[in-house]
């Protein structure tokens, strides 16, 4: 490789780096700067946490935090149930079909969970568990994955 190829791919590299991390040292600066500030790009314009104290009393953070944390109990609880009892099934359990149905569970690898929401939100709301912490994580308590790492 001669030097000048060196230096068109070490630029070329330094040029896609650059572009990359742009949007974030425009959000870093954004958020230190007022909205008129933010867009004009000048060194000497005043910095200020404004923008921090709108967005925390904007919303209510700690309810978001608790509705997080209640979810992610909720599915984790259940993914531990659920793909223990399955995996040992598959593991230590002789029954007709085993390798049949282990591997569609496998299979359901293969399916996005973008595919799946339109049915989920239905068998949710025929549940009658539509707009509830339950319902929102009860699609996610069991996953092909955790079977697959339980057997």
């Amino acid at each position: 490789m001669s030097k000048l190829s060196h230096y068109v791919e070490s630029a070329g590299a330094i040029l896609l780096a650059i572009i990359w991390i742009s949007p974030l040292l425009f959000a870093f600066w954004a958020a230190f700067h007022s909205t008129s500030d933010a867009v004009n790009f000048n060194i000497t314009s005043a910095w200020t946490l404004d923008n921090f104290r709108t967005a925390w009393e904007g919303a209510p953070w700690l309810k978001y935090f608790l509705n997080t944390f209640l979810l992610v109990t909720i599915v984790l609880i259940g993914q531990f149930f659920f793909t223990t009892l399955a995996g040992f099934a598959f593991a230590k359990l002789e029954f007709p079909g085993k390798n049949f149905v282990f591997i569609l569970v496998l299979m359901q690898l293969f399916i996005l969970p973008e595919v799946l929401i339109v049915e989920n939100y239905a068998m949710v709301s025929r549940l009658g568990l539509f707009d509830s912490l339950f319902g929102v994580g009860m699609p996610y308590m069991a996953s092909a994955f955790g079977i697959f790492l339980m057997r």
